[in-house]
């Protein structure tokens, strides 16, 4: 007798939960491909990533140019080693909740911010779709591909038809991270723009 669809789906076990059960920190290496609307890749990049619970990550582009992203929590920094420019922002964790990263950093929110729905299993990954409930939000969709419990791909589809596919490797969860991952010591000759200093200015 065949199984009834409502029943398997029902079975199913939630991937992204099991994935976030017990989650403090992430490492892994990354492949990023930027894909237009027609499918082509028009930019591929490659670097680390490390997560930290709570609300810290630190994802550093290394290949083909040096761009990192690294927020302590509470501040954010952008900084681009080639035109050797710094960005420092105050981090909006609201903002923040509707963003890629926070789906591994926060998963106590995802509903309210974005509808799941079981995908299944297509070519080795048990996937998961992830659309925004802000219909002004950046994202159309935030699919997640997981190996058993292992974070494997993360598919990202804009509002202008653009796609970002990341390939995760060498992923370790719950690994000893060094603080300083988190926090950004400023080079010196470099331009720094402090966006922080631009809003304590501005009248009420």
């Amino acid at each position: 007798m065949t199984a009834c669809p409502l029943v398997l789906a029902a079975e199913r076990v939630d991937q992204l939960k099991v994935f976030l059960h017990e989650f403090e920190t992430l490492r892994a290496k990354f492949t990023q491909t930027l894909l237009n609307e027609h499918g082509k890749p028009i930019e591929k990049t490659s670097g680390t990533l490390h997560l930290q619970q709570p609300g810290k990550f630190n994802w550093s582009y290394t290949e083909p140019y040096a761009l990192s992203i690294i927020s302590d929590g509470e501040v954010l920094w952008i900084y681009d080693a080639d035109l050797e420019q710094l960005t420092i922002r105050t981090l909006n964790n609201d903002a923040l909740q509707k963003t890629p990263v926070a789906i591994i950093l926060n998963d106590s929110k995802l509903e309210k911010y974005f509808v799941q729905t079981d995908l299944g299993k297509i070519e080795g990954f048990n996937w998961i779709e992830l659309t925004p409930r802000d219909l002004e939000a950046q994202y159309k969709n935030i699919r997640l591909g997981f190996d058993v419990k292992r974070l494997g791909m993360m598919i990202i589809a804009d509002n202008l038809g653009q796609t970002t596919r990341i390939d995760f490797s060498d992923v370790a969860k719950n690994a000893t991270l060094s603080p300083a991952l988190f926090n950004f010591e400023i080079p010196m000759n470099v331009d720094v723009i402090d966006e922080r200093r631009a809003i304590k200015a501005t009248p009420e």
